[in-house]
């Protein structure tokens, strides 16, 4: 496995790699942490910056949403084909999957402790000397205050996956926090569990580049030790969520859910409905760090599933029998799921009420047939911003309404909300 911290040696490899530097990820994170709320804080930490990334360029845009305005544009070493938030969200993490690049932009928003007070830090944003370099960067599972980059390796040419856990004071100290080598490649993930880690594991002579199995490392300053490989097997292993008390993988015979007491860790398996047609599987999971029913999608479909009662059950959402989703996501808060429907209406479900409409409202007029909007959550205040075509749209949540919009002059690809977060200040 190779990765360089880079300090004065990046700026000769970015020239070099001017000619040198797959799977769909949902991605939903459990709360960072946050600042306790004073009556200002709010008001002193801001609404916060948004990374854009070029869909076809090696360029990142970071807007101030405050006023909507262009901060910076950053240029990376290859376009980002995935951009996502650090943990605490100082930064915006840069994939370059199809370049085995990991790069780091610093958005400039952040806070340091002195005393019994924080400084906030505003600055202009810059590409961070640190980057990592493995073979196919992929999945990306940020919880808490840490994150896993999963590298799935390669099969043609031999390389081994591996994983490298993140903080953002380990991406400043331009280190990472531990890694860990596989003995094969695989197309896997990983979830941080204190100082554990569940991860995946593929067996070699399969044909298959998706895993099988789970096995729980335990933390050993920069590196893990193998504890345990569970019984319970998941094939096809693809898609992992976990609440306060549980982990779940998607296997494509059903869900894999595994309970943590302490350092002792159970597993059982949730079946697939016997509605499921051959082949249909639960591929991804998400949820809520404070609820017991997850949600997995199916061939387009969301289904509910209860780790309690230990059943899979269709999602039934929709409020007009016609509607499809168009694209989902989370609040800042990861209190509700967040639907935007075919007719371009925002449907908001919470999850302390197992995830029934609370509300529902128009963002849209229309939508084009072929729309990918994506929408990035605000972890300072109720706001989402959704990015459809060349416009982005501020929604508040708690209003149930549209506040502002902004056009860009390039076309949009992934994106990411950079700021300080804070504790949310009401009840919906």
């Amino acid at each position: 496995m190779k990765k360089f911290t880079l300090n004065t040696l990046a700026l000769v490899c970015a020239t070099v790699l001017t000619g040198c530097g797959d799977s769909e990820t949902n991605i939903v994170e459990l709360p960072p942490t946050i600042i306790e709320d004073t009556d200002d804080h709010s008001e002193e930490v801001g609404k916060g910056r948004l990374a854009i990334a070029a869909a076809d360029q090696a360029v990142v845009h970071i807007f101030n949403l405050e006023d909507n305005n262009l901060v910076e544009s950053i240029t990376l070493t290859n376009p980002a084909e995935y951009l996502y938030a650090s943990p605490e969200n100082r930064y915006a993490v840069a994939v370059q999957r199809s370049f085995d690049t990991v790069e780091f932009v610093d958005g400039g928003v952040w806070q340091e402790l002195h005393g019994d007070h924080y400084d906030q830090h505003n600055d202009d944003p810059v590409l961070s000397n640190f980057a990592l370099f493995d073979v196919k960067p992929t999945h990306y599972v940020p919880r808490g205050d840490q994150t896993v980059v999963f590298f799935d390796g390669n099969k043609d040419t031999g390389v081994n996956a591996s994983l490298s856990i993140l903080t953002d004071d380990s991406i400043s100290a331009e280190q990472t926090v531990a890694n860990h080598d596989f003995d094969t490649y695989l197309h896997g993930t990983a979830e941080i569990r204190g100082d554990y880690v569940l991860t995946t594991l593929r067996d070699s002579d399969s044909e298959s580049s998706l895993p099988e199995s789970i096995a729980i490392l335990e933390l050993h300053n920069d590196h893990f030790h193998q504890e345990q490989i569970l019984e319970t097997t998941c094939p096809a292993l693809h898609g992992s969520f976990q609440n306060e008390t549980h982990i779940a993988f998607g296997c494509s015979d059903g869900v894999l859910a595994i309970e943590q007491q302490g350092n002792v860790f159970s597993e059982y398996k949730i079946s697939n409905p016997t509605s499921f047609a051959e082949g249909v599987r639960i591929g991804s999971l998400t949820g809520s760090a404070e609820s017991n029913i997850m949600i997995g999608t199916a061939s387009s479909e969301f289904y509910l599933i209860d780790l309690a009662a230990q059943d899979i059950t269709q999602y039934n959402w929709q409020a007009e029998d016609d509607l499809t989703s168009v694209t989902y996501g989370f609040d800042g808060h990861n209190e509700h799921l967040l639907i935007l429907d075919s007719k371009g209406y925002l449907n908001v479900f919470p999850a302390e009420d197992n995830w029934q409409l609370e509300e529902r409202f128009q963002v849209f007029d229309n939508l084009a047939v072929d729309a990918t909007p994506s929408i990035v959550a605000s972890k300072a205040d109720d706001l989402i911003y959704i990015i459809n075509e060349q416009q982005v749209t501020a929604v508040d949540l708690h209003e149930g309404e549209v506040v502002n919009s902004f056009e860009l002059n390039f076309t949009p690809g992934n994106a990411a909300w950079l700021g300080i977060a804070v504790e949310e200040e009401h009840e919906h």
